[in-house]
């Protein structure tokens, strides 16, 4: 699994009708990094099992793989090499079921791993258990029943989940784009939309929006220009880097030690001298 580089769609649905020609139409339009979202649902305490357990396809599927040919890239005028991420999106509503303790390590092959509770049992369960670690929650407006604990939602926070607002359903219908907003106000009011991200969702090309329109889009999300801009790049690389220590075994608030070359670090600590001389001279000249 490779950290992520540039602006980010953490959420491009596996499922898309040609999911090839979605991906290279994200990456053409100026994303670098993206991931291909597997959905399922936990239906095991809503429906009766009238199938042989030897005959029941696995409720959590494989990664999805999709392979991007050097021509692929260079036809679409690609020119940086894309980081690919698989993810998987869990949707539950019962914490008594037994879905995470049954498919953990089918879960784990997935780079990055999200939920979208839809009660608030659902809610604290993501949160607080330790079977499977969460990267990104993914509240749907469309499905979420209530508004969700302002307590979860600061306790997400702090343990280093993101919070993901989706832009797609916001094209679809009015109540959908009402919903969204309303939820991402909610985030806002409740942590001051501390570890939002926002992706696409997409199910097909026309879904897409080019990175710079989709931080304008974060103003109606409750997003300040600078937060709308980190939604799609660093905190997003915080969310893929959260996610790759959880592959690691690592903490999640592990300190990341960069090694640098003679002349990079030489670069690197002049450019902090001269913001340094900078600042010092601002403040002279304020004084």
């Amino acid at each position: 699994m490779e950290g992520a580089r540039g602006f980010c769609d953490l959420n491009i649905a596996a499922a898309a009708s040609d999911l090839k020609k979605t991906v290279l139409k994200a990456l053409s339009i100026g994303y670098q990094t993206i991931a291909l979202n597997t959905e399922v649902t936990d239906t095991s305490t809503t429906e009766k099992k009238k199938k042989k357990k030897g005959n029941e396809a696995p409720l959590v599927p494989p990664p999805p793989k999709l392979k991007l040919t050097p021509d692929d890239l260079k036809q679409h005028k690609i020119t940086k090499e894309p980081v690919i991420l698989t993810r998987i999106t869990v949707t539950y509503s019962e914490p008594s079921s037994s879905f995470l303790s049954k498919y953990k390590d089918a879960l784990k092959q997935y780079d990055i791993i999200a939920f979208t509770p839809t009660t608030e049992g659902a809610l604290k369960q993501c949160v607080t258990q330790t079977l499977v670690d969460v990267d990104i929650i993914s509240l749907s407006p469309v499905e979420l029943r209530g508004r969700p604990a302002w307590k979860l939602i600061r306790l997400a926070v702090e343990k280093c989940i993101y919070f993901e607002i989706c832009y797609a359903p916001c094209l679809a219908n009015q109540s959908s784009r009402q919903g969204t907003i309303v939820l991402s106000h909610v985030l806002h009011q409740s942590c001051r939309s501390a570890n939002v991200i926002l992706t696409s969702q997409a199910r097909h090309p026309s879904q897409l929006r080019h990175p710079y329109d989709v931080m304008n889009l974060g103003r109606f999300f409750a997003l300040s220009e600078g937060a709308a801009k980190e939604s799609i790049g660093m905190l997003a690389h915080s969310a893929v880097y959260c996610a790759l220590a959880r592959k690691r075994g690592a903490s999640k608030c592990a300190a990341q030690v960069e090694v640098l070359k003679e002349e990079r670090a030489a670069k690197k600590f002049k450019g902090l001298d001269d913001a340094r001389a900078l600042a010092k001279s601002t403040i002279e000249i304020n004084d």
